[in-house]
């Protein structure tokens, strides 16, 4: 197992454009393509606003087309680690066009389902569609950057691939809203189709990075490595449960157009909605360059205190503004960061399997912070139940506080090891 390593103070890389780009830079340049484009179509699913609806006109039932959202996220959950096995070993590119063929299946089921049995069985398709690409992906792009030598440039990287998901969920939404109201729900859901089969073509392109050393000979040999690599490593253990803590807080997605609507009126939602991927886009757009500048440590801390500090004022005293408060302004550049952290930790051979085991925790945490705040806004209201999920992220505040003092630490004593050699050398 690959020794920790700190993740400050990056390698100095020639960008001369006089260079010449060697094989590895020419896999960089294409896969980073690919995976922008794959994530643009995987998210411009036009039936996104509308999925519970459609749901509920197919089934006959809310409780109904609730309990398929519910399923969805169990089957994910469920995947997660077993998909991250596979990714190790049987590989990057295996996995994502595994994945991606997945995801036609579950939206073949949605468009022509007569009722919920087929549903179930498509929400648990694309639960395990999201499993394969939970980990993998990632892992994808940084070890592509890792056989060129480019590890360093992860955070910009990454960020510009992430923000296409956001364009992706912004533009697909109009365009589905207006095709809903000229045809139909189901026509919707069918042409929905089309961007997910494109996904299996941009898949197919993309080119497997070269493993890094070798694997355990048997999947519980694999697995028992990856958790006690989890477990042996402070930053790696504070990092995984910073994941884990803002991912549950996503479930605050699910209540707040209820907070929402009680400000503005229903028609604003779609605008609000919009504007929160707008925002997204550009934190995703610019975490590179913030990343560079400040340090993936401090970029999530100052991020996470951001974003906990307008959601607090915006649950505190609602207004008309409060809308524009509530949410994650930081969210790109704060996730961008959380990944380069773990990604830096994670050793080699587990990477992917190490990423699915914390999206496994941030799943369980999601699944009791959905719950627990759905019990408190039937009792006390929306507002009470969005401080409860806003309690939990709070969590994460000290964690990526003690990662942040750990860097400046190692930094700190960097640069007195350089200062403090031998007179000869001073």
């Amino acid at each position: 197992m690959s020794k920790r390593r700190h993740f400050l103070l990056p390698r100095a890389r020639s960008t001369s454009p006089s260079t010449t780009p060697t094989p590895a830079d020419r896999i960089v340049s294409l896969n980073v393509r690919l995976l922008s484009w794959f994530n643009f179509l995987g998210d411009f699913r036009m039936y996104g606003p509308i999925q519970v609806i459609y749901f509920a006109q197919v089934t006959g039932s809310y409780t109904a087309a609730a309990s398929l959202l519910a399923i969805k996220k169990l089957s994910t959950a469920a995947f997660e680690v077993p998909t991250g096995v596979l990714s190790d070993r049987l590989g990057r590119r295996g996995t994502i066009i595994a994945g991606a063929v997945v995801m036609v299946a579950a939206h073949l089921g949605y468009a022509g389902a007569p009722g919920y049995a087929l549903l179930v069985a498509a929400v648990i398709l694309e639960g395990l569609a999201s499993a394969l690409w939970s980990g993998n992906n990632d892992a994808l792009l940084y070890d592509t950057l890792l056989e060129a030598g480019r590890e360093d440039e992860f955070p910009r990287h990454s960020g510009r691939v992430n923000s296409m998901f956001q364009i992706a969920l912004a533009l697909s939404a109009a365009l589905g809203g207006w095709i809903a109201g000229a045809w139909s729900l189901r026509a919707v859901v069918v042409l929905s189709v089309v961007p997910q089969i494109l996904c299996v073509l941009v898949a197919w392109w993309v080119r497997e990075p070269r493993a890094h050393g070798p694997l355990e000979t048997n999947v519980l040999a694999h697995l028992g490595s990856a958790l006690r690599g989890i477990r042996d490593n402070s930053v790696l253990r504070r990092m995984t449960l910073v994941s884990a803590l803002r991912f549950s807080g996503e479930s605050a997605a699910q209540l707040s157009p209820v907070f929402v609507a009680g400000l503005w009126p229903l028609w604003a939602l779609g605008v609000w909605r919009t504007l929160g991927h707008g925002v997204s886009f550009l934190g995703f757009r610019v975490s590179g360059w913030v990343i560079g500048r400040l340090g993936a440590p401090r970029t999530l801390l100052f991020g996470e205190l951001f974003d906990n500090v307008l959601n607090v004022v915006a649950l505190i005293r609602p207004t008309v503004v409060s809308p524009l408060l509530l949410g994650s302004p930081t969210y790109g550049m704060s996730t961008i960061a959380q990944q380069t952290l773990l990604q830096r930790e994670f050793t080699h051979r587990e990477r992917a399997t190490m990423g699915s085991l914390g999206s496994l925790l941030g799943s369980v945490l999601y699944a009791l912070a959905a719950v627990g705040a759905g019990l408190v806004a039937d009792r006390w209201g929306i507002v009470p139940a969005l401080f409860v999920i806003q309690a939990m992220v709070v969590v994460a505040l000290p964690l990526a506080w003690s990662v942040h003092a750990g860097a400046a630490r190692t930094t700190a004593h960097q640069r007195a090891g350089s200062t403090d050699g031998p007179a000869d050398q001073r």
